[in-house]
C-alpha cells in the first residue's frame, strides 16, 4: 500500500471512531441520575417553569431525536449553548483553551529537557551511580500523583519561601493584545517583557508539576530504548569498523531510539490536555480541565459533550499523525 493510500485510510477511520465516542458520551450523559435543569435553577423553581425551560432547551423531546439533532449540530461545527454560562460552548472553549495549551506545552517541553538527556546519560553509563540514583528518584516521582506534587510545590515555593505566586494568572493590569490567547506568546509578540516575566512566575509551578510527573517516563523510555538499540548488530558493526563513538550514538543509535519517544510525546500531550484538571484547580488556572469539571458538577450536557468532542478530535488526529510519522521515519514499517 502506498503512503498516500495509507494516510487516506487513516483519515477515513477518524469518522467511525468519532461517531462511537460521541454516541457513548451522549447516551451516558442522558442516563445519569439527576435533572440538569433542577441542578442549575434550583429546587425552589415551580414545576411549570421547569417544564418550560426543559422545552426551550429541547430536553423534553425523545432521546433519539435529541441524538440526531446533536449529530447534525456537530457536523456543522455547532456544539450548542452552555446551560451554565449561557454562551456558545465553542466560544467558552476558545476563551479557556489557550491556558490549558500553555500549561501542557510548557510542561512537556520542560519534561523533555529534563527527562530525555537524563535517560541518555543513564543508558551510556548503565549501572553507574548516576543511573542508580536516577532510577530511584524517577520511581519516587512516578509514584506521586500530580495533585500531591502540586501541593508540595505550593507549600514550599509559594508559602514557605515566597519565591512564586501560589495561584492565579498574570495580572490583568497588563494590556496585551490577544492574538493566540497564550500570555507568554502574546507578551513576546507585543515585546512586553515585563508582562512575560510576570506571567512566567505564575506558570513555573504548573510547568514544574507537569514536568515532574512526566519526566520519569521520558527518562525511563529513552534509557530503555537506547539500551535496546545499542545492542543491535548494526551498532556493533559500526563500532567494529572504527566509527567514532559520538557518531555511532548520534547518527545511528539515537535516530532509531527516538521512535518510541515520539509515540509517548503524542500520548503525553493528549493525556495532559485532559489530565491538567487537578493542576488547573490547585493553581486556579482557568483551563479546559477546570471547565469540564464544572460542567460535570452542573450536568451541563452541551459543555461536557462539546469538550469531549474536541478532545476526541485532538486524540484521534494526533494518533493518526503519529502513525504516519512512524511509518515515514521507520523504513521497517510496512503500510
Amino acid at each position: 500500500m502506498k503512503l498516500k493510500y495509507y494516510v487516506g485510510f487513516r483519515i477515513l477511520m477518524i469518522i467511525p471512531t468519532l461517531l462511537i465516542i460521541l454516541t457513548l458520551v451522549f447516551f451516558i450523559m442522558h442516563v445519569l441520575p439527576g435533572d440538569p435543569v433542577r441542578i442549575m435553577w434550583g429546587e425552589e423553581i415551580p414545576d411549570t417553569i421547569i417544564e418550560e425551560i426543559r422545552h426551550n432547551l429541547g430536553l423534553d423531546r425523545p432521546i433519539h431525536i435529541q441524538y440526531i439533532e446533536y449529530l447534525k449540530k456537530f457536523i456543522r461545527g455547532d456544539f450548542g449553548t452552555s446551560y451554565r454560562y449561557k454562551v456558545s460552548v465553542l466560544d467558552k472553549v476558545k476563551e479557556v483553551w489557550p491556558t490549558t495549551l500553555e500549561i501542557t506545552i510548557g510542561g512537556i517541553l520542560l519534561s523533555i529537557i529534563m527527562g530525555i538527556p537524563l535517560g541518555i546519560i543513564c543508558a551510556l553509563r548503565k549501572g553507574g551511580i548516576i543511573d542508580q540514583v536516577t532510577r530511584i528518584f524517577s520511581l519516587y516521582l512516578y509514584s506521586n500523583p500530580s495533585f500531591w506534587l502540586a501541593l508540595i510545590l505550593q507549600i514550599y515555593l509559594g508559602l514557605t519561601w515566597g519565591l512564586l505566586p501560589t495561584s492565579g494568572r498574570c495580572s490583568l493590569s497588563y494590556d496585551i493584545p490577544r492574538v493566540t490567547g497564550m500570555i507568554t506568546i502574546d507578551s513576546i509578540m507585543a515585546l512586553n517583557f515585563r508582562a512575560l516575566f510576570e506571567n512566567l512566575r505564575y506558570l513555573i509551578m504548573p510547568w514544574l508539576t507537569v514536568a515532574l510527573v512526566r519526566m520519569p517516563r521520558y527518562a525511563r523510555i529513552s534509557r530503555a530504548s537506547l539500551l535496546n538499540v545499542l545492542g543491535e548488530d548494526y551498532i556493533i558493526t559500526a563500532r567494529a569498523k572504527g566509527v567514532r563513538e559520538r557518531t555511532v550514538i548520534i547518527k545511528h543509535a539515537l535516530r532509531n531510539a527516538i521512535l518510541p519517544i515520539i509515540t509517548m510525546l503524542a500520548g503525553s500531550f493528549v493525556w495532559l490536555l485532559g489530565g491538567t484538571v487537578f493542576i488547573e484547580m490547585i493553581f486556579s488556572q482557568p483551563g479546559m480541565g477546570r471547565l469540564l469539571l464544572e460542567g460535570l458538577r452542573g450536568r451541563d450536557f452541551n459543555m461536557i459533550q462539546g469538550i469531549v468532542a474536541i478532545y476526541a478530535i485532538i486524540v484521534v488526529g494526533l494518533n493518526t499523525v503519529v502513525e504516519v510519522i512512524y511509518a515515514v521515519a521507520d523504513p521497517r514499517i510496512k503500510y
